[in-house]
This record gives C-alpha cells, structure tokens and sequence, in this order.
C-alpha cells in the first residue's frame, strides 16, 4: 500500500494512536509546587482535539518519588505530523530532487513516500512541529484562569504553556536527544583528530535545524577568511619594516579582503538555503504570530484565523517613551565605567613612572586594563538582561520583528561599550601606542573569558555528568507511570531525559553571533593599529568552533529545531562595521604625523579634513564596487529557482485545465 493510502486510511477508520509504538519527543517536567488541578488542565489540552482547543497529542505521565515532580513525555501519531507539518509548510525533498511544502493529498511524489509513516520526517521536524503546536494552545474565552491558581489570569489568545513557563509551573520543556545519532555527529564534529576537517554542515542542519546550522557555517567561512589577514600580521611581525605605508596597505588590504568575506558569505549562504529548500521564505504578512504574543483576541486580516491583536501605537509609545530612555541610561553608566577606567590607567601610568619603569610595576601598568575588560563583560550581561526585559515588554507580533528588534538593542549597547574607549584614545588622546596596548588588551581578554566559558565550563558540566548518569540510573527504576501507557518507554530514554533535563539550555544563536561581531570589530576596526589582531581571532576561532561542537552535542539541552534563510540582521550589524572600518582606518592614517608631514606646511585644517574626506570616499567606492559585482545569488540557483517557477506554473496550468474539461 502506497504511503498516501495508508494516511488515508487512517483518516478514513480514524485508527487509535495506540497502535503505533509511542515515540517519546519532547519532555515537559512541571514543578513539584504544582497544583495537581494545572497539571491535569495542561494533560487534557495536550491530548484534546484542534476543534477543542487543544494540541491533539500524546502523553505518557511519570513521577518521580524523591521530589513529585510530574514529567510528560509527548508524541504524536503520523497522521497528526503530516497534518500539522503541511500547515506549518514544511519542506521535503520531492522524488526530482527539490524541496516542495508537503501536502498530505501528493505525498506520493516525495523521497521517502514508500517507507513507513513514521520515518517520513526525521526527529528534529518532529520535535519542531510538536513544540509548534504545544505553543498553539491558546486561552479561550471561557478560560478566565489556571486552573488552581485562581490569581493567574489569562487572556484570550494567550499561548497556555508560555503562562506555565513564566510562573514556574512547568520548569522546562525541552526536545530528546537521539543517543545514536548525535553520537556519530559529534565524532565527526568535534574529535581532536578531525580538527582541521571541513565540519559537517548538512548533518547539523538535519540535527539542529537551519538557525544553527547556519551559524556554524558562517563561524567557519569567517575562519578560513581571517587567514590571509593573520599571515600578513605575521610576516609584519618578523620584519623590520616599520612605516606609516605598511599600516596603509594592511589596512587597505583588510577593508576589501572585509567586504569580499560578507560577499563570499551571501553567495554561500544562498547556495546552502537553496540546497535546504529555505532560501524562498514565505512572506512575513503571512507568518503566525509569537507565542508570546499578546492582545485581546481578534483575527488575522489575512488568513482570517483567530489571533491576539494589539495596538501598534502602544508598541511604538513603549519603544519611544520607555525603552529609548532606559536605553540612553544604560550607555551613559557604560561611559562612566569607561572614564572610570581611564582614572585606574592614569594611576598605574604614574606608579610605573614613578618606580623608574621597573619591570616589576609592568603588571601594574596593564592592570586597568585587564579590570575594564571584565567590566565591559559584567555589564554587557546585565545590560543583555535589560534589553531581553524591554524585547518581551514590547510585545512584537511576528518573532522576526521580535528577532531584528533585539538585535538592534544588543548590538548598540555592546558596540558602545566595547569600543567607546578605542574611540575616545584613537581620536581624541590620539595616543597610538595605547590604543595598540589597550586593543590588544581587549582582544586577548575578552577571548580569554570567551574561552573559560565556552571550554573549561562546559569540560567541567561534562564531567559532572558522569555522576549524574548513575543517579539517573537508580531515579529511572524510582520513576513511577501515571497512566497504563507509560510503561512503554523504554528505561533508557527515561534514563537520558533525566539526564538532559540538568543540563544546561541553549539561550539562541544572538549571544555566538555578538561575540563574533565584537571580534570582527576589534580586528578591522583599528586594523592599522594593531595587525596581530586577525591572528588571536584565528587562533580563538580554531577552538571556538570545536568548543561549540562539544557544547552542543554534549553540554547542553537539544534546542528545537528552527528554520533559517540568512543571518538575518546580523548581516546588516556585519556590513556596517565593515563601512564604519573604512572611516577609522583612513582617520587613523590621516592623523599619523608622517603622513602630516607629507603634507604642505602651510594648509589648513579644512582642506586636511576635505583630502582625507576625498581619499575615504575613494575605499568606500572600491568597497562599493566590489559588492555589486558580486552577485548575493549564483548564476545557477537563479536559473534553478526559475524552472522551479516554471514547474510550478506548468503544474498549476494543467491542474486548471483538467478541472475544466471534467
């Protein structure tokens, strides 16, 4: 029987999920302090009918006797994926090799269409589509309160688990790792012998899903593109040529070499979406609004289905009136950190002054520094938690928006507070040497801290789980089912649930992103000052990735799956570093006393200014240049994505036709 029949006759007998071995996918572990009446609520959402407001899921529920904590392993029958992953227009190979929106009536023409059900998606699109529709579940009209918690109120439209999340009655809810599966990634991914292997991208994509597949494939390309640059800081290192000219060909060299790498990287990206079948988003009038998303329920205006609705006037009065403001404080406390700073540098210049520049007082001399370092880290989390605040008080409808808007926030903060003091010493000290000192003293620090939290921590965690294995082993045979259905997990996938419900989450992909775009700062900012910078950035980069591997695949919990075309706004974050690189660089030069040197003695300020205002108009044509005549698709994605708009037209055309004539 063909996979299509199949699925139609389960519709047609309406087969019981219960003869189809249940899969455990996702795990949802409530408080011990939760009210046995919220629980139950949340069982009977899970498991009712789309008709009645629920998920129409399966659960199987587990105790555990030492602390009563509830846990509920969550599936879904075959029949109710297709359904649900063809509404939420997920994309599979079809049997002429492209990615097309499934659609239960032409399941027949995908790759996979013979085999059973139940492999027709792979475990992450599960867990994606399961969450997808766990965060569905939205508050009706009669539903005034949780039930239990007469104090807890909820809104109509509001997302039923999101209350749960944010009251601390569901502790968490996270998606299983597959033990085999991530096994076998990880030993190509992150073991010591394959270092210098290309890592395996398309694996991560059908692991993790494309947000983060594409965030490793940019750390890579970024990577390889910081080797050029590096092995010219090198060369000028063991030379002795030391000249004004050499510091304007390195820098000149890096504000291309930047451009083509983001370049480089869009054409890359395109190839990789095309080959996922993401590169062709659906339009944003038409994507579904946050689970977070709040407001008296109306309807969407397109599509017609219930939703919240609130006013964009308060969105934008919250942005204007609160979160600007809040926002301007917090980068005024980050400037006085910063004078802070200077007055600690100013101390320790003059204790080495006044030692006769003893040796001994030189760890005193780059002390302040190492100090703000840690403080642009300190503040920069707190500031992280104050933005995430402000994002969620916002109440953005579509998670792009919500995305791009948190993006802004972080990138302003983190760009002042990490390069105002480069600034304030490049252009307005206009000491060269400190600001050498002070970049490379920012640099290797924040990596440093980058490094403890990315590798030791996680190594530690690691560690630490072995202990935690074995308490898992006797709290599995403690575990006691709630309903006749559980005991058909297997003690093994208890075993690990127990195990990655303490590990550590995985915040997003903006933290990886930040770091990486405060380092691309530090290396082509100030690219003249400091030409060893590309190197630390290789050298932490090298590890950066492996250490991410590791964390993924051994650290931290599996994060839903998420779907990606780009790098989103980080892109743009990326780019204007690189414009702003041309204006520092060429400021840099201009102010260097041998190039005033080679200037006449007699001319003024202005036309200074206006030759060095000429000659950075110039880069920036070239950079220009550079960009438009490389194209962000290749030649060949374009023509394939034509003659699949062809198809598409030709199939439509036929369809019309036939349904004419008959």
């Amino acid at each position: 029987m063909e996979f299509k029949d199949r699925i139609d006759d389960i519709s047609i007998r309406h087969r019981d999920d219960s003869k189809e071995p249940f899969e455990p996918l996702v795990v949802m572990q409530f408080s011990s302090k939760t009210n046995q009446a919220a629980v139950t609520w949340m069982i009977a959402k899970l498991q009712a009918s789309k008709q009645n407001g629920g998920a129409n899921l399966q659960v199987r529920t587990m105790v555990m006797p030492h602390n009563s904590e509830t846990v509920l392993y969550i599936g879904a029958s075959s029949h109710r994926l297709i359904l649900a992953g063809e509404l939420l227009e997920i994309k599979k190979l079809t049997l002429d090799g492209h990615y097309k929106e499934i659609s239960i009536h032409d399941l027949q023409s995908f790759q996979g269409s013979g085999n059973d059900p139940k492999t027709f998606f792979n475990n992450s699109e599960k867990q994606k589509i399961i969450k997808h529709e766990i965060e569905g579940i939205r508050a009706q009209a009669m539903d005034s309160n949780i039930p239990g918690y007469e104090k807890i109120r909820l809104y109509p439209g509001k997302s039923i688990i999101k209350k749960y999340l944010s009251r601390g009655l569901v502790l968490q809810l996270y998606p299983l790792h597959d033990e085999e599966e991530i096994k076998r990634l990880g030993d190509e991914w992150y073991n010591y012998k394959k270092v210098f292997n290309p890592q395996p991208i398309d694996k991560i994509r059908n692991y993790f899903g494309e947000k983060i597949a594409v965030y490793f494939a940019f750390l890579g390309v970024y990577t390889i593109a910081l080797i050029p640059p590096a092995l010219i800081g090198i060369i000028y290192l063991i030379t002795a040529w030391k000249s004004v000219y050499r510091e304007a060909i390195f820098a000149i060299f890096n504000l291309i070499w930047s451009t083509l790498l983001l370049e480089g990287w869009k054409r890359y990206c395109s190839e990789i979406s095309f080959k996922w079948g993401t590169l062709e988003n659906v339009g944003t009038s038409f994507e579904e609004p946050r689970a977070n998303y709040r407001g008296e329920l109306g309807r969407n205006i397109v599509t017609g289905n219930p939703e919240p609705v609130y006013p964009k006037w308060k969105r934008l009065a919250k942005f204007y009136f609160v979160t600007v403001p809040v926002i301007s404080l917090c980068l005024c406390a980050a400037f006085f950190v910063m004078l802070l700073y200077f007055w600690m540098q100013a101390w320790a210049d003059k204790a080495y002054i006044d030692s006769g520049h003893s040796y001994f007082y030189l760890p005193v001399l780059y002390t302040p520094s190492g100090i703000y370092a840690v403080m642009i880290a300190v503040v920069n989390a707190i500031y992280r938690l104050i933005a995430r605040e402000l994002n969620d008080w916002e109440n953005h409808r579509l998670e792009s928006s919500y995305n791009n808007h948190f993006i802004v926030k972080l990138v302003l903060f983190d760009f002042v507070n990490c390069f105002m003091s480069l600034f304030y010493v490049a252009f307005y000290l206009q000491n060269r040497t400190l600001l050498r000192s002070h970049l490379a003293c920012l640099l290797i620090a924040s990596q440093l801290m980058g490094q403890i939290q990315e590798a030791m921590v996680p190594f530690f965690f690691f560690k630490r789980r072995e202990k935690q294995l074995s308490k898992a082993i006797t709290m599995v045979e403690e575990l006691k089912p709630l309903d006749d259905k559980a005991e058909e997990i297997d003690k093994g996938v208890l075993k690990r649930s127990i195990v990655e419900g303490s590990m550590s989450v995985y915040d997003s992909t903006n933290n990886d992103y930040l770091e990486l775009f405060l380092q691309f700062g530090y290396v082509f900012l100030f690219s003249s000052a400091f030409p060893l910078a590309a190197l630390w950035a290789l050298l932490n980069n090298v590890t950066e990735i492996r250490c991410d591997a590791f964390k993924m695949c051994r650290v931290s919990q599996r994060p839903f799956a998420e779907s990606a075309s780009s790098i989103g706004a980080w892109q743009v974050a990326f780019e204007v570093i690189g414009l702003m690189s041309v204006i520092t660089n060429t400021a840099l030069i201009g102010m260097d006393p041998t190039v005033q040197a080679l200037l006449p003695s007699d001319i003024s300020a202005v036309n200074m200014v206006i030759i060095f205002v000429i000659v950075e108009h110039c880069v920036l044509v070239i950079k220009g240049a550079v960009a438009i005549f490389i194209p962000d698709i290749p030649k060949w994605v374009e023509l394939e994505i034509a003659r699949k708009e062809y198809r598409t037209k030709q199939a439509l055309q036929a369809e019309v036709c036939t349904s004419f004539y008959l």
